[in-house]
């Protein structure tokens, strides 16, 4: 997976221009814009862009929630879990 470039630079500039379109807005509207812009550059920062890299990340978390249900399945049934 390549580096991902600092997204800071890009929220904070993002987050004073929607404090100045919200001047005079009541605070909980002000406050869950700049949640949902934090929130959303964090999600773009932890989810991989590259087409490659997010093939490999859904191939490995199928892979893992696959293994998860048959130890669950074995647990329940109380054999040992299969690897």
């Amino acid at each position: 997976m390549t580096n991902g470039q600092n997204m800071a630079p890009g929220i904070v500039s993002g987050v004073s221009g929607l404090a100045q379109a919200l001047v005079g807005a009541p605070p909980w509207c002000v406050v869950a814009c700049l949640a949902l812009s934090l929130a959303l550059g964090a999600l773009q920062v932890v989810f991989p862009q590259d087409s490659t890299d997010r093939l490999g990340w859904w191939a490995g978390r199928r892979t893992y929630l696959y293994q998860r249900r048959l130890l669950r399945t074995a647990r329940r049934r109380g054999q040992p879990p299969v690897r």
